[in-house]
């Protein structure tokens, strides 16, 4: 992994650190709660001051990695760091999961701030 790998911190915790932080195009990858093979992390992106908490799921079949839920893309990685590597340069869609058929839903977003293991400890002061 690397330095936007955040590990075990809660999305309560990964939420307020990206509010704290306060800017767009700010992320991190934690630990999925739910801490399953296929679905074993969070890509969490702050952008019009919210939180968007992303899925990152592993497929056994294709040993690729997938954001959400897949239906919305297709695209498959061979590592996290790809998946990061390419949503820095080409935008990442954002979806509002509580209205995912809302007409607002064109926001996208370039990562570009990488929220660090340590910046999280700095910013909760643990």
């Amino acid at each position: 992994m690397s330095d936007w790998y955040v590990g075990a911190f809660s999305r309560v915790e990964a939420e307020h650190a990206l509010h704290l932080v306060n800017r767009g195009g700010a992320f991190l990858v934690r630990d999925c709660s739910k801490c399953t093979p296929l679905e074993p992390l969070v890509l969490a992106v702050f952008y019009e001051n919210r939180v968007f908490n992303i899925q990152i799921r592993y497929s056994q079949s294709t040993s690729q990695y997938t954001l959400g839920t897949g239906l919305r893309t297709n695209d498959a990685f061979n590592t996290v760091a790809d998946i990061i590597k390419f949503h820095s340069i080409f935008p990442i869609a954002l979806i509002d999961g509580r209205n995912p058929n809302e007409d607002n839903q064109k926001r996208s977003c370039v990562l570009m701030y990488p929220i660090t293991r340590e910046n999280m400890l700095q910013l909760l002061s643990i």
